[in-house]
């Protein structure tokens, strides 16, 4: 790398941070935050970067751990437990809104080509600023929340669709368009089975020997190769990079390491992924923003419009509320941050003029820029609009969702003991271990436990740390417990946090990180045992008590906090 080269990637890193810093202030999405610094530090306003192509290689990377990302969470149980709202609400969705839109652009006077990827990258909302929202307002669990998920699932799954057509659409072969949509589609097919072949019988194995090493670093590094292997084998067959990263990822999403993966690859994600929006800020028109402002204003409006009106249509006439139909429509407006990385590419393959590109791109990014607040005010509009019952309309499917749980962290002799005492009170819990064999042979006797870390922030916000009721934590070594609980206390200040230590001199110390009761393992034995001798022995019941009480204060444990444990 030249010392050039370095300097301007080092001033696209700290105006992203900058720019981030300060727009996200003002509550708007990173997405938005780094396009925005793309365009002020570009070609087209103040210059510092003069030649944006030079990143284009490295930032694709960005959509292919984005697709990994995605592939992840493309649970194909989640997905069939959700079918309606994924395959009829979400089908019908993409369909109207693709025709729809497919059909102004190609009046609009651009080519067939042009008007297929623009109409795609139209139809798709944003599975970021959507999720997130919903999630910060307690709608995720909602009817009209899990309709929207539902159509984001199939959203995304039609994305994968179109990685196949960029090259084929962009591509000069003179054989016509259907011979190299078949030959595109016999590429994928193969592309498919080996990915598959390799995710169902490869991937378990390769990563049940890395976790038994038991290094972070080996771990992340494995995970690295297996993304960058798939988007090389795709992209040697002229399909997407990011097709590979996304089936891969699919194919991990049942995997006991899931949650460790996504959280070992989120900062490469969310760093990379933030270096291609910098790149598509760097290619906006900012001359075009000035002259036709008025007309992108109105043609975001137009698309927040159509998009709202053609989702609520859909969702009623399949028959749910008008309410839920509105709210979602509204939750669903938006275009996404998938379509801006589709037009990216349709770009880059020569599929969309520049200036069309940066006209899309435009209202795209605006229309983001509404969408939080759209979506907070979406079930007010709903009640609003509608006038049916609120309980009205089809019910949706029962979404298994974890909630009031408790947390194990570790699946030693107390988390296994304690989980089947919670199964047989029907309390939901999720464990969490280290070690890959007791993860495994725990799933297949039915547990529900992934491998990670407890004091892994990430793993512990997909074990759904802010709704669970109760977590408890064994460990092996101390500072591992004082990392786990003062993680669990970052994240959650309330939750009563029960430790299970070997020796009982740190009790103090993990009581004043955050820890709600203690119980140090060989002390617990110990006075058992002894309990029992003097019990054998004839020693009044009260005495012992009082004994044991005295030991315990002189041990600076507090005889309360310890009574449960005997």
């Amino acid at each position: 790398m030249s010392e050039a080269l370095f300097q301007q990637y080092l001033l696209i890193l700290s105006f992203s941070l900058l720019g981030v810093l300060i727009l996200r202030r003002l509550r708007m999405a990173s997405i938005v935050a780094y396009m925005v610094v793309g365009a002020v530090i570009g070609p087209n306003a103040l210059n510092f970067i003069t030649d944006p192509g030079q990143f284009g290689f490295v930032a694709e990377f960005g959509v292919v751990f984005l697709l990994f990302a995605l592939g992840l969470e493309f649970n194909i149980k989640k997905m069939l437990t959700m079918r309606f709202a994924v395959f009829g609400v979400g089908g019908f969705q993409v369909l109207i809104c693709s025709l729809v839109f497919f059909g102004a652009v190609y009046l609009w006077g651009s080519s067939m080509a042009a008007a297929i990827m623009i109409a795609g990258s139209l139809a798709l909302s944003s599975t970021a600023i959507v999720t997130r929202e919903l999630a910060n307002n307690r709608r995720l669990h909602s009817r009209n929340g899990q309709l929207s998920i539902g159509v984001l699932l199939f959203q995304d799954l039609v994305a994968v669709v179109f990685l196949v057509l960029v090259p084929v659409l962009g591509g000069d072969s003179d054989a016509g368009l259907g011979a190299a949509l078949g030959q595109a589609g016999l590429s994928a097919l193969a592309v498919i089975a080996v990915l598959l072949i390799v995710g169902r019988w490869v991937l378990p194995l390769i990563y049940t020997e890395v976790a038994k090493a038991g290094s972070d670093e080996i771990f992340v590094l494995t995970t690295l190769v297996i993304v960058l292997l798939a988007a090389w084998l795709t992209h040697a067959l002229h399909l997407s990079m990011p097709l590979g990263a996304f089936i891969i990822g699919m194919m991990l999403s049942e995997s006991s390491c899931k949650f460790q993966i996504e959280s070992d690859i989120r900062p490469f994600r969310d760093i990379l992924l933030g270096l291609f929006f910098v790149t598509i800020g760097m290619n906006l028109d900012l001359q075009l923003l000035m002259d036709y402002w008025p007309r992108i204003l109105l043609f975001t409006l137009g698309l927040l419009l159509i998009k709202a009106i053609a989702v609520a249509s859909v969702v009623r006439l399949l028959g749910f509320s008008s309410r839920d139909a509105v709210a979602v429509g509204v939750n669903l407006a938006q275009a996404g941050e998938f379509g801006l990385a589709l037009m990216a590419l349709a770009l880059a393959n020569g599929i969309v003029p520049p200036d069309q590109a940066s006209f899309i791109i435009l209202i795209a990014i605006f229309s983001m820029m509404a969408s939080p607040a759209l979506i907070r005010q979406s079930e007010r509009l709903g009640r609003y609009l509608s006038t049916d019952d609120a309980g009205a309309g089809r019910a949706m499917p029962v979404n298994l969702k974890l909630e009031d749980h408790v947390i194990i962290g570790g699946y030693g002799r107390l988390g296994s003991l304690l989980s089947g005492f919670l199964d047989d009170n029907k309390i939901p819990y999720v464990a969490i271990d280290t070690d890959i064999d007791v993860v495994d042979r725990a799933r297949r006797q039915g547990s529900n436990i992934v491998f990670g870390d407890s004091n892994n922030l990430e793993i512990l916000r997909h074990c759904h740390l802010d709704s669970a009721r109760l977590v408890v934590l064994t460990f092996k070594s101390l500072e591992e417990g004082k990392a786990a609980i003062s993680r669990i206390r970052e994240r959650n200040s309330d939750i009563p946090i029960i430790v299970r230590c070997q020796e009982h001199n740190h009790y103090e110390e993990l009581v004043s990180l955050g820890a709600s009761h203690v119980f140090p393992e060989v002390l617990e034995s110990s006075l058992m045992i002894t309990r029992q001798v003097l019990n054998m022995l004839n020693i009044g019941k009260q005495d012992i008590a009082m004994q044991m009480e005295q030991f315990l204060d002189a041990q600076n444990i507090h005889p309360a906090r310890f009574k449960e444990s005997e």
